[in-house]
């Protein structure tokens, strides 16, 4: 083993040993665990929280830092939580619209695709939904 390998061994010991005390508060920034579209807004913070705590020198301000990141990185999750569900409710909205009007689902899928190409709705759910309404009108 080299002197180089050896010096970076030491390296990442020290800064596993220096992380040691936030190692709980930072596995609160973990975001592997979220679905892919919340991932886009827990990461930054993670890597932000990370990075404090390898740049800051030890100070009682340090765990408060990570303690406010850590609520701004909860309430921006759960903006995009509420965010989507608002928005699963205007396509179940424009689903019943285009049913009540008379389109059949591949029409109203076309529609939507239209409005949103990202979306990752399927025609098949579009088709779930109507059956859905027409289970409601039934009864």
């Amino acid at each position: 083993m080299s002197d180089v390998d050896k010096l970076e061994g030491i390296m990442r010991r020290h800064a596993k040993i220096r992380k040691a005390p936030y190692r709980d508060m930072l596995s609160f920034f973990d975001y592997g665990h979220l679905p892919t579209s919340l991932q886009q807004f827990s990461k930054p913070f993670h890597t932000l929280a990370h990075s404090l705590v390898d740049a800051l020198p030890d100070h009682p301000q340090k765990m408060i830092a990570l303690q406010r990141l850590l609520e701004a990185k909860d309430a921006s999750v759960r903006i995009a939580v509420a965010s989507s569900i608002e928005n699963r409710e205007q396509t179940k909205l424009k689903i019943a619209k285009g049913y009540g009007s008379g389109q059949s689902a591949e029409e109203i899928y076309a529609g939507l695709k239209k409005d949103n190409p990202d979306t990752k709705l399927k025609l098949e759910q579009v088709e779930e939904y109507i059956l859905l309404l027409q289970g409601e009108a039934e009864a």
